[in-house]
């Protein structure tokens, strides 16, 4: 058993403003009592006081590539050319120390979109190793890799004139029609998947297709979204054009990634329909940047497409997430850095911070345990120097959050520096 109290902090979450001068007790992970001055003190293994700090939920990454090479001495190779060559055990070792520099940003909670071994994925790995506390790091939301096409986005990714071998780690293997899809998403459920990745239209990162190529049917989309569902998953969707974010909100898909193309008429669908929009603005920019020449190209053809589906978005009222797509553009341990991308598009305050928190919470369907500090929750907690409200950006930089606490446990304590 353990306890950790928490004394003299301010709380806030989505649901409720700044309450000021509270205490905390925390017990084998969950939150059970919140109180304000107290006669009788819970007895605790660790006593935290943090006189006129704030403390929130931990924050949510809906959108990352966590396997990705990191450490000194990279091998320089093309992110797809270097997972197709490291064995997975090395791979599930990158993924951890990604993973791990998230955490100590402050995201907690890490929806992982892709990019991992087929039959041997690193995010169900890591994941299972963090659930045993066999290493320290966040809350992993697997998918066991994605879903594409023949061609599709992701499969192009792998040379066009190399044999694909799933089976071996070498290349994805790709679903067609309505009963393929369905049996892609068995198999990642199968494998341990948490929710289903699906690629639905083309995109920047592979070589030979066109963020306005479509990727999936309506009838294909729709068959993964059902079989999904009735086996508990919720859906996740990559579009980067119009007809291909059309469909997805046709199909019913739960997250919307990314959303190009988005118009007033289909946030009005997906708001009515319940469905998220996970907007990733930082990284078509970052993309702008590439020293790929075919990438930074079709980042400049998404850019004002990318900006409009947003505005669309934010007129519909359409529920936001927060994601980064941080992956080889984007720098693990730096994801708070979209809080910027967000204000400059135009985004609230109040809604970045529900994005970041209980919002993206309710589209894992996790809003039962994390995204809110409430008795009964997982004790997956931050603490900063000033109320985010009066200023978000305060959670774009990981030297900000001066304690983490994952699980009822301490995992970082900076108050002193």
């Amino acid at each position: 058993m353990s306890r950790l109290l928490i004394k003299n902090v301010n709380i806030i979450d989505s649901l409720n403003g700044g309450i000021e001068n509270q205490n905390i007790f925390i017990e084998d992970g969950v939150i059970k009592e919140i109180f304000g001055e107290s006669a009788i003190t819970p007895e605790a293994d660790e006593v935290l006081d943090l006189s006129g700090k704030w403390l929130m939920p931990g924050l949510i990454d809906m959108h990352t590539h966590l396997n990705a090479e990191t450490g000194i001495n990279k091998s320089r190779m093309s992110g797809a050319l270097w997972r197709a060559n490291t064995p997975p055990p090395l791979k599930a070792m990158h993924f951890l120390s990604n993973a791990q520099k998230t955490l100590m940003a402050g995201f907690t909670t890490i929806r992982n979109c892709g990019h991992v071994t087929y039959y041997m994925p690193e995010d169900v790995a890591v994941r299972e190793a963090i659930n045993k506390e066999l290493v320290v790091g966040p809350n992993i939301v697997a998918c066991a890799g994605f879903i594409t096409m023949t061609a599709g986005h992701g499969d192009l990714s792998f040379n066009r004139n190399l044999r694909r071998l799933p089976e071996f780690g070498y290349g994805d293997r790709c679903f067609d029609g309505p009963w393929g899809c369905v049996e892609g998403v068995r198999e990642k459920i199968r494998h341990g998947a948490d929710f289903i990745k699906i690629m639905a239209s083309g995109g920047m990162g592979s070589s030979g297709d066109e963020p306005d190529w479509t990727n999936y049917t309506v009838e294909e989309l729709s068959a993964m979204v059902k079989e999904a569902h009735d086996l508990k998953r919720k859906t996740a969707a990559h579009s980067h054009c119009a007809e291909s974010s059309r469909r997805c909100v046709e199909a019913g898909i739960d997250t919307i990634e990314h959303g190009c193309g988005l118009t007033d008429e289909l946030c009005e669908k997906m708001a009515a329909n319940g469905q998220f929009l996970t907007p990733t603005m930082r990284v078509i920019h970052a993309c702008l940047e590439s020293n790929d020449p075919e990438e930074a190209y079709k980042a400049g053809l998404l850019v004002d497409i990318h900006e409009s589906a947003l505005k669309s978005a934010l007129k519909a009222n359409v529920k936001l997430c927060y994601g980064t797509d941080s992956i080889n553009a984007l720098k693990h341990g730096e994801n708070g850095l979209e809080i910027l991308n967000l204000l400059d598009s135009g985004v609230p305050v109040k809604k970045i911070f529900d994005a970041l928190t209980y919002v993206s919470a309710q589209a894992l369907g996790r809003d039962n345990k994390i995204g809110l500090v409430k008795e009964g929750m997982m004790a997956d907690l931050i603490v900063i120097d000033n109320n985010p409200l009066n200023d978000i950006t305060i959670l774009s930089e990981a030297k900000n959050v001066k304690v983490i606490i994952r699980n009822g446990k301490v995992v970082k304590n900076i108050m002193e520096a």
